[in-house]
């Protein structure tokens, strides 16, 4: 489970597309700069812990290939407003369609969600052990 503040993470990427995803697979891979000239050094010195959090997040770089920046970038944001207390009492790990900021036709396209009236899935989030084999 990775614990991240996805306002830090926005704001330290002044809302670039490519540099938040840069800094979340820096984050879910716990990767370190191999040296000055790393993209990522300008972010490692950074702390990006907070409440918001991905239950699954390699097994969304894994398959990271398949999907968008722009996808990819709002499943974070997205995720970033759960309730970490829900997924600690009741293991949820779904987003009520009330707390989305915005229209649900505009992230209705997303192949990472499974947009319904009432609650917003993350794909990745759901996978267990049959999945994985």
């Amino acid at each position: 489970m990775l614990l991240f503040d996805w306002k830090k993470v926005f704001d330290t990427a002044d809302g670039n597309i490519a540099a938040c995803n840069l800094i979340m697979e820096m984050l879910i891979k716990s990767q370190i700069p191999r040296n000055k000239f790393d993209p990522i050094y300008k972010y490692s010195h950074k702390n990006f812990v907070g409440t918001s959090f991905l239950a699954h997040g390699d097994f969304l770089l894994f398959n990271s290939y398949k999907y968008t920046s722009k996808e990819l970038c709002i499943y974070y944001a997205l995720a970033s407003l759960r309730s970490h207390a829900d997924y600690i009492a009741y293991n949820k790990t779904t987003l009520d369609s009330l707390h989305c900021p915005v229209d649900l036709e505009e992230i209705n396209d997303n192949r990472l969600l499974i947009v319904l009236p009432d609650e917003i899935t993350f794909i990745y989030e759901e996978v267990t052990l049959e999945t994985i084999h």
